[in-house]
């Protein structure tokens, strides 16, 4: 290996790494390693194709929206959107950032996603050991910790929501489940059990559902072989039944959302989480049935979701915040109207296409856990979400752009 190539290397797995940096880092890591690629793509044979880049626009064109929506937002929402316009930039620059980088030097990114999952389980077992630590000095030890107090503190050591480090989390079982034939048996099944372990005591709904589906389809590719793994299943039964009664916020979730069977908001709305989703769930749908066609501009759908919480504090006497729209769907649809609905669907069909058609199902897990999250959350809103996003499917799309089907 040449000096060049473990350059590349390198700088790949800081790329990786840099996903668990602070917020105001993590842009810093990931597009000064960016920078770093598109200069080493000057030297490739064969460059990058010009069409590329007229493709990444088409890609990252919902941020295009909010452009448009500048000259037509009133003067009281427009600071709002001024700094949606900021920090959604790397919706957009992420996919031409990629499109500038030869294909050999993406791959180079792509074969070192295992840093991504061993700087998240890392960062995982020093947010426990910290949580840990946190209540076992405290005088009250862990009497009355609850799944929630878990969730809030998760998130003040480790910086990151507990849904986003589900999805981090479900995206490496994926890789470890495709990819990871590579790695040492024993490292790999320890890091995949980590990451189930890790995950239930932050048992965030959707990314939940993204894994069993990824297991049932990985159950199907070796239908034919599946005694083989017996053992495999036998593990992650333990650690499920493990889990359940001996970590209390897993039991304790595992109770609350049996909310689900319930058939109307009842109680303080926040007794249950399953009480607020139905709420969101209303105040979403009326927004969209008023909105539907054209909008009514990003810069204004934080006011609209104030004035419509605040009703329904003065119904329970508490001070329910206002949340945004908690699906990414309804946030481009009551923003933007069918413009915003539809420019997000064609991008997510244009990456499941792509996935499905060369058979990456790295990349395709990686868009099943965002269709799935984008019900529950409006993952784009964050810094976290968005990068998640942008960054992958854009590092998978231009991987894969330009080569022929896998047969």
């Amino acid at each position: 290996m040449n000096e060049a190539t473990l350059a590349d290397k390198v700088i790949a797995r800081i790329m990786m790494v840099s996903f668990f940096l602070p917020m105001q880092l993590q842009p810093v890591g990931v597009f000064l390693s960016a920078l770093y690629f598109i200069f080493r793509s000057f030297k490739s044979p064969g460059g990058v194709p010009v069409s590329n880049l007229a493709i990444a626009f088409l890609l990252g064109a919902s941020y295009l929206l909010y452009l448009v929506a500048l000259p037509f937002t009133p003067a009281e929402f427009s600071g709002v959107l001024h700094k949606l316009c900021e920090y959604r930039l790397g919706y957009l620059l992420l996919p031409v950032v990629f499109s500038l980088i030869a294909r050999d030097k993406l791959a180079i990114i792509y074969n070192e996603l295992v840093w991504f999952v061993y700087a998240k389980i890392a960062i995982c077992v020093v947010t426990n050991i910290a949580f840990v630590a946190k209540y076992a000095l405290a005088p009250g030890g862990f009497h009355g910790v609850t799944h929630v107090a878990y969730r809030v503190s998760f998130e003040e050591i480790c910086g990151h929501h507990p849904t986003y480090m589900s999805m981090y989390l479900v995206m490496g079982a994926g890789y470890l489940l495709v990819r990871g034939q590579h790695l040492n048996r024993m490292l790999k099944y320890t890091m995949f059990y980590a990451i189930i372990a890790f995950l239930l005591p932050l048992l965030a709904k959707s990314p939940l559902i993204a894994l069993a589906l990824i297991m049932a389809h990985q159950a199907w590719l070796r239908r034919k072989t599946l005694w083989q793994y017996k053992w495999v299943f036998a593990g992650m039964l333990a650690v499920l039944v493990l889990s359940y009664l001996f970590v209390p916020f897993v039991s304790q979730r595992v109770q609350e959302m049996t909310g689900l069977s319930g058939r109307a908001m009842k109680g303080n709305v926040t007794d249950n989480s399953i009480y607020v989703r139905k709420m969101i769930w209303t105040v979403d749908t009326t927004l969209v049935k008023h909105y539907w066609l054209a909008g009514c501009g990003p810069g204004r759908l934080m006011h609209l979701l104030h004035v419509r919480y605040l009703f329904y504090s003065l119904h329970y006497g508490y001070d329910v915040l206002a949340y945004d729209p908690h699906n990414e769907y309804f946030y481009q649809w009551i923003s933007f109207g069918l413009a915003g609905i539809v420019l997000l669907l064609a991008a997510v069909i244009t990456h499941v296409v792509t996935s499905i058609k060369h058979k990456d199902f790295v990349y395709l897990y990686l868009i099943l856990i965002l269709i799935i999250t984008f019900f529950t959350e409006s993952v784009l809103a964050t810094q976290h979400g968005l990068f998640f996003y942008s960054f992958f499917s854009s590092l998978f799309f231009f991987t894969w752009r330009g080569k022929r089907n896998v047969a």
